[in-house]
């Protein structure tokens, strides 16, 4: 898998693995062969969060296990670790206040069984703090060592440029929603920052050099199971583009949608993309992952972006 250098300085897989699931629906077992396949595999970048997945359990299952695999497979310093604070868990942990910030990272650390996060994510924006205080106080776990580099998820594009003008330490990463197919426009998110990745925003990260990590870029399996594909999204001719380059290829569509991502970048317009997926079953999670493999040309570049 290819390693990339962000602008940050962070070397990263170009694809990240998404531990969301970890410890609640996927068990510890499928968890561990898992991420011993991405690993095997060349990946280095997971993801998770401090309240994964607590609407299946407590919403501290996925970083604990995380901490298990580490301490048992002695690999933290291989990895680049990636956790959030600020969504809600259970009526707790809403919010980006100094003093939420604070106790979260602590907890995350010890959930993880580390002293560091390589990069520490706002799960989603607080209207209700001063962004001051919070850029301020996520300077401060970088002073510490407790934090590397920090990312932002779920911020409107131009509170996420308020932020990073207010701030010491700046965001360097967006993790946001975003896939091959496009979202239809008149449909909400169900949380108020969770919107789809536009071109505008796209732009927006390609003039800054910032990468985008996508969520949710497989379309909740969508792209296998018709049936699992979002209401949100717009299928049509674009799907059916994809879907007969795939057969073309003798790949699935979602390793080629996995290829799109990670090639759009060559495009004018489009930043680096960093597509984030994860899976209980290591067959599936594989093929998707050689996605990541297939270099696409500049034809077909163009013949997926103009479907």
């Amino acid at each position: 898998m290819e390693k990339l250098i962000l602008p940050n300085g962070l070397e990263v897989s170009n694809v990240a693995l998404g531990a969301m699931n970890f410890g609640t629906t996927t068990s510890k077992e499928d968890a561990f062969a898992v991420l011993d396949a991405y690993i095997d595999m060349g990946g280095n970048f997971i993801d998770t969060s401090n309240n994964y997945a607590h609407w299946q359990g407590t919403g501290d299952e996925s970083e604990t296990l995380l901490g298990e695999y580490f301490e048992s497979r002695k690999c933290r310093d291989k990895i680049v670790l990636a956790t959030k604070v600020g969504f809600d868990r259970h009526g707790e942990g809403q919010g980006l206040r100094k003093e939420q910030i604070e106790y979260w990272i602590d907890e995350s650390l010890r959930k993880l069984k580390t002293d560091y996060i390589d990069l520490y994510y706002a799960h989603t924006d607080d209207i209700t703090t001063p962004l001051e205080e919070t850029m301020e106080a996520f300077h401060s776990l970088v002073e510490k060592g407790k934090v590397r580099h920090l990312g932002g998820s779920n911020y409107d594009t131009w509170r996420f440029a308020e932020a990073n003008s207010v701030a010491k330490t700046p965001f360097t990463v967006m993790q946001q929603w975003f896939t091959y197919l496009q979202a239809k426009g008149d449909v909400a998110p169900q949380y108020i920052f969770n919107e789809y990745t536009t071109r505008e925003r796209l732009r927006y990260l390609e003039a800054k050099n910032i990468p985008l990590v996508a969520y949710s870029c497989l379309a909740k399996g969508g792209y296998e199971v018709p049936e699992r594909l979002p209401e949100e999204l717009v299928a049509g001719t674009r799907l059916e583009t994809l879907k007969n380059m795939a057969k073309e290829k003798g790949v699935t569509a979602s390793a080629l949608a996995v290829a799109w991502m990670v090639n759009l970048h060559r495009c004018d317009g489009f930043p680096r993309v960093i597509p984030l997926f994860g899976s209980s079953n290591v067959e599936h999670f594989v093929s998707n992952l050689k996605g990541a493999e297939i270099s696409l040309t500049d034809e077909e570049l163009k013949l997926l972006n103009n479907a």
